[in-house]
């Protein structure tokens, strides 16, 4: 797959899809002098890669930080949020250069879980692809739950007739079972590209209307909020789910020349991206105050912000986004699992058969879990996100063996591996209590 069809097809998640296969970026027949025969392999460029980091970290797991920040505080809530995405950044930035150096010293890696296997060995990859797969397959079960916790049905159909929550999850199963049926990446470009629409459109007017709300309120919102909570841990699970850049950036990099091309535009992607999510959740705390529902749309729904035709058409969108973004984050796991339980080729994500399976436990997850959107993203992020994002990249960086870690830097690396470790079980043990 080129530049132009990554751009395409990129997602909260989409260059994962990739994450097991032989290249990011295809070789194409015939090279620049036309002789035949010859290959060039065709790079992105700097505005393509820069939309795929850009779309690869912003995405609906946004509409949960608004709920994040209600948890931590006013004060709490951005500060926080800074933190904890300078800590991903420069975890990412890590990654990069633990790449690197495995590069100058003779062993190529492509993915994250390369990385890992020439760091830590034959457990590395595996590892890494454990935490990949009960990630997505999180993050595929809080799509179901986003579907029946937002889909408008009481608007649509009256207060008495509401369908239920686990009714409206499961509805969302006769959709999910045809948008899974493609096995290739590119048959899935369609339902990215409609997804960014959709979700852009539903970020940008929820950004729009807390700004519209803040100055009409007066900002009275902001003066009755807490500086602090301590419903912290669940604002960390919620925070770190959304900032699943880390599993992107050695793939994205792939498609382009250099690492030093690739450093210059990923830094300003990945500070718009986090600017943008800040900004979501700063903006839509600030302006309406406690918020409750995992999803800032179904909040303000409930509230009665905007006119009842014009939120029936927000959470429409919103939820037809996240069924259309369902396969792609889908076929990560199914990838994992094809090759490692049904044997088939490494980059495929085997038969129709083994991906009904994925879809119909991350459905019954959902159902089972009730109506819990915030605590299910709350946990997911604390485990296995937190894992991949904030864990894992300083705990290779002190064991890689390409570079002689000093103790500065080592104490420095150690205390984000531990700080990391604390947040998550935390985050795990405050929302399994919430929702268990």
């Amino acid at each position: 797959m080129d530049g132009e069809a990554l751009a395409g097809v990129s997602d909260q998640q989409q260059p994962l899809l990739r994450s097991r296969s032989s290249s990011l970026t295809d070789v194409c027949a015939g090279d620049d002098k036309g002789g035949e025969g010859a290959q060039t392999v065709v790079y992105a460029s700097r505005k393509q890669t820069f939309m795929n980091v850009l779309k690869g970290n912003v995405g609906p797991g946004c509409l949960s930080l608004p709920f994040a920040f209600s948890q931590a505080g006013s004060l709490l809530g951005p500060l926080g949020f800074f933190i904890l995405s300078s800590m991903a950044v420069y975890n990412m930035h890590l990654l990069i250069q633990c790449r690197e150096r495995l590069k100058v010293d003779g062993r190529f890696a492509r993915t994250y879980g390369e990385v890992a296997g020439h760091v830590l060995g034959k457990s590395g990859k595996p590892l890494v692809d454990t935490f990949i797969v009960l990630t997505q397959l999180g993050i595929c079960s809080v799509y179901f739950s986003f579907f029946g916790d937002s889909f408008p049905s009481e608007d649509l159909f009256g207060k008495d007739n509401e369908i239920p929550y686990a009714y409206m999850a499961a509805l969302a199963f006769p959709v999910v079972l045809l948008l899974i049926v493609p096995n290739q990446v590119k048959s899935l470009a369609v339902f990215s590209g409609m997804s960014n629409l959709l979700i852009c459109s539903s970020i940008l007017w929820v950004l729009v209307e807390s700004v519209r709300h803040a100055v009409a309120d007066n900002f009275d919102a902001v003066k009755k909020l807490p500086l602090c909570r301590s419903e912290f841990p669940l604002f960390v699970g919620n925070s770190v789910y959304s900032l699943e850049g880390i599993g992107l950036v050695l793939p994205i990099g792939n498609s382009m020349r250099s690492t030093k091309e690739f450093r210059k535009v990923f830094f300003p992607g990945i500070i718009t991206a986090c600017t943008i999510l800040w900004l979501m959740g700063t903006l839509s705390y600030y302006s309406f105050g406690k918020i409750s529902d995992g999803s800032i749309t179904a909040e303000l729904d409930k509230r009665g912000v905007a006119s009842n035709a014009w939120m029936i058409v927000i959470n429409i969108f919103l939820c037809a986004a996240v069924l259309l973004t369902y396969p792609l984050q889908l076929r990560p796991a199914a990838e994992v699992i094809a090759e490692r339980v049904l044997g088939s080729p490494a980059g495929t994500s085997g038969p129709y058969y083994g991906r009904l399976a994925l879809a119909i436990f991350t459905g019954g997850l959902a159902i089972a879990m009730g109506n819990n959107l915030g605590l299910m993203i709350a946990l997911i992020g604390s485990g296995a996100s937190t894992m991949l994002a904030l864990i894992l990249p300083p705990l290779l960086d002190i064991l890689d063996t390409t570079h002689k870690c000093r103790w500065p830097r080592l104490c420095f690396h150690a205390s984000l591996v531990t700080l990391g470790a604390v947040l998550a079980c935390l985050g795990v043990f405050v929302s399994g209590k919430a929702l268990f």
